[in-house]
């Protein structure tokens, strides 16, 4: 497989930036922190926030031996962060996003939601593979899965935001699968070690996976815990 060296350097962009660091700060913790319900976070069970978003994406989830590495890296992350407080992401909300129609505080017009999937109707998308190689962590403690997807996803991408001129200018550049987010501070020896194992992990082949269509989804909690799905546009073979 060869990696796409210009998602490389983006990804790399951001997920290098922790490596000067001595610790993740509860200032930068704090944009996570945010995601998730106050009383969730005082009794130590991080419940994500109520939002109405729209967005296409495809997995929820994906296949059992991709979850299986995914679970395998979580277990060892967590062993090093001991009683650090942590969200992971649920196995059945694994999801990559295309493209968000409607972010939360967003106004939001219904026949928008025909227009997008009268174009999706019209287009022949070929299902592809995406490789996963390798994971970072980022400044404010979220840790993604990176997706590489020669370049499918984000031709979609720029296929909608062309024809479709009420998507929003805020989108993702990136292929990646959020894996779960750090809520808790953490510094000295843990930190170190933390470090050093996502970085032995960052160019990692973990796998890849067939995709074979793309859901539109109206997402009511944050990842994926509370959804509707409006729209499955399936992939040619």
């Amino acid at each position: 497989m060869s990696i796409d060296k210009d998602l490389h350097k983006s990804y790399d962009l951001i997920g290098n930036k922790i490596y000067d660091d001595q610790s993740l700060s509860r200032k930068l913790l704090q944009q996570s922190l945010d995601l998730f319900t106050k009383k969730s976070l005082i009794i130590k069970d991080p419940k994500p926030i109520d939002v109405d978003v729209i967005a296409l994406v495809s997995g929820l989830s994906f296949s059992n031996n991709l979850i299986a590495v995914f679970q395998k890296l979580i277990t060892e992350i967590s062993k090093i962060l001991e009683k650090t407080l942590c969200y992971w992401v649920k196995p059945k909300n694994y999801g990559v996003e295309y493209c968000v129609f409607k972010w939360p505080n967003d106004i939001w017009c219904q026949d928008w939601l025909n227009e997008i999937i009268s174009f999706l109707e019209s287009k022949e998308y070929y299902s592809f593979e995406l490789n996963i190689t390798g994971i970072q962590l980022h400044q404010d403690g979220c840790i993604i899965a990176k997706g590489y997807d020669c370049g499918k996803i984000r031709s979609i991408r720029s296929d909608l935001k062309s024809n479709l001129k009420f998507i929003p200018d805020r989108q993702s550049n990136w292929a990646h699968i959020p894996l779960g987010r750090i809520l808790e501070p953490v510094a000295g020896k843990k930190f170190i070690s933390l470090k050093e194992t996502i970085k032995k992990f960052s160019l990692e082949k973990l796998g890849s996976e067939r995709i074979n269509d793309a859901k539109i989804v109206n997402e009511k909690r944050w990842y994926m815990e509370k959804k509707e799905i409006l729209f499955n546009k399936k992939f040619k073979l």
